[in-house]
């Protein structure tokens, strides 16, 4: 055995012995496998050299496939990387993304093995190093799959679940029912034993009746009317999705009934290839199971409260309609606000969408970046915002919701049996409870602890400071902001109380 064996045997041994957390023996296997590549002499070509770098950052490690039920969704953490398996995202720097997020407490990533949205396949942007996920008459490009799979296998073993998009909304029209059938059929054969989720499309209904505004060649920043529509302010936006709803429903009729008949063909051919979880991520305003037929396929109801600050009450309401009219269903919101989108939406209010969303009864949580979904550079893509992918990279914010989410796993969070309670006033809330069934514990979230008066809320007027007599005992402190728990409730800012 080289030098280099013994030294990843003798990591592991200690793992075993000492308990070391995966990112130590992860760092510590990257270390010594590039030392060994490194030390490999004679030319190499491009594709060994990017064969060689994941073969070196690859641990020794089974092929991904968890050991909970193939059915079940865990409670994830995800990051959302739309654009990771095209030539935007270089090798070296998915790599470094990947192992941060997993620093940070995530625990998976939306990612798209096929066209990525808001740009056509013939768009440069869309294309990995070895071309489109396929070409221009649909058939498959098997060196983009073989890339695909490498990638989303490393992003397995560095402790990222890849939830998969094979296609958008739109490209059924590209593709047709078959073309998409197809593509899912060599994504899955391709995938199947890796730890993946699988979302049979983005955004179902999406651009009803102007399909191929993109093509050939097209990204959306080419596009005037979607550059004009992201800067329309939130609550004309929302009058405007109603409108564009009506006139869909009207005047597009049969392609809304092509549109929604051709998805649920392509997610029946799905469910029926895998064990895996499958879902699927609807436009604003609809659940999966509004937008397909046969949701009993799916593993969660899911939506898209979408990038407005009009959004905000769907947050905790959108949870409560599915409870109501799918008791017993997982819930997840798959795109909330995106961090610096529009220029908004920043740390506050992705604590609040975290927070919000996993009391009001959410099973898993997603979040998502300008400039990280598009690997942007502060020009593609710009017109929703020029927030660039290192500026993504180097937000506080990430951190703070991988405290967060530890803090509620820990505290034995979610409880789909659990029930929830809501204070608001009117579009603002005070405060949101998530209670267990037989009300031993609980979890409240005040987005602002003085001004919802959460001292005397918790523990009575008395609890002032860390000895207050009304304080119970068994209430914990934590301050989403900070990442860390506090002494008591009397803090302005954000607050969750645990019992």
């Amino acid at each position: 055995m080289s030098v280099n064996g013994h030294a990843l045997r003798a990591v592991q041994a200690v793992r075993v012995q000492c308990g070391l957390p995966p990112i130590v023996v992860f760092v510590a296997t990257v270390v010594i496998r590039l030392t060994s590549l490194s030390a490999t002499g004679g030319p190499e070509s491009r594709a060994a050299r990017v064969t060689g770098f994941w073969s070196a950052l690859r641990p020794m490690s089974s092929s991904g496939v968890p050991d909970a039920s193939r059915r079940s969704i865990p409670c994830f953490l995800a990051d959302t990387w739309w654009f990771a398996l095209t030539g935007r995202l270089p090798d070296e720097r998915l790599a470094e993304l990947a192992q941060l997020r997993v620093a940070q407490g995530f625990t998976a990533v939306q990612i798209v093995v096929g066209i990525p949205p808001e740009v056509a396949p013939g768009n440069r942007n869309a294309w990995s190093a070895v071309g489109p996920a396929w070409f221009a008459d649909g058939r498959p490009n098997p060196g983009y799959l073989a890339r695909a799979r490498e990638k989303i296998q490393y992003l397995n073993e560095v402790g990222l679940t890849a939830i998969v998009y094979g296609c958008w909304g739109h490209q059924l029209a590209w593709l047709g029912v078959p073309g998409a059938r197809r593509w899912w059929e060599q994504v899955v054969a391709r995938l199947d034993d890796l730890d993946v989720l699988y979302c049979v499309t983005g955004e179902t209904n999406l651009w009803i009746g102007s399909e191929d505004a993109l093509l050939p060649d097209r990204t959306t920043d080419d596009l005037r009317t979607v550059a004009v529509r992201t800067r329309v302010p939130g609550r004309a936006k929302a009058a405007l999705r109603l409108v564009r709803g009506a006139y869909v429903r009207n005047r597009h009729a049969a392609a809304l009934r092509a549109r929604r008949a051709g998805w649920s063909e392509v997610l029946a051919g799905l469910a029926a290839s895998t064990d895996r979880p499958v879902l699927a991520h609807p436009v604003p305003g609809q659940t999966s199971a509004d937008a397909l037929d046969g949701d009993d396929l799916l593993a969660a109801v899911t939506v898209q409260t979408g990038h407005d600050q009009a959004s905000r009450p769907l947050l905790w309401e959108w949870p409560a309609r599915v409870a109501a009219r799918f008791p017993g269903r997982p819930f997840i919101n798959l795109e909330p606000w995106y961090e610096g989108i529009r220029d908004d939406f920043r740390t506050a209010d992705q604590l609040f969408a975290y927070w919000v969303s996993m009391l009001g009864g959410a099973a898993a949580h997603c979040y998502g970046a300008h400039g990280m979904w598009n690997a942007g550079d502060g020009s593609f893509l710009s017109h929703w915002g020029k927030q660039s992918l290192g500026e993504a990279a180097g937000l506080p914010t990430p951190a703070l919701l991988g405290a967060s989410h530890r803090v509620l796993l820990a505290a034995g969070w979610p409880d789909p049996a659990a029930t929830t309670t809501v204070d608001a006033d009117g579009g603002r809330l005070l405060s949101i409870t998530r209670t267990a069934a037989d009300g031993t514990r609980t979890a409240t979230y005040f987005p602002d602890a003085s001004a919802a008066g959460a001292a005397t809320t918790v523990g009575g007027a008395a609890n002032a400071g860390p000895a207050s007599a009304g304080t119970k005992s068994a209430e914990r402190y934590f301050a989403p902001d900070l990442g860390e728990f506090v002494p008591h409730a009397v803090r302005e800012g954000p607050l969750v109380v645990l019992t």
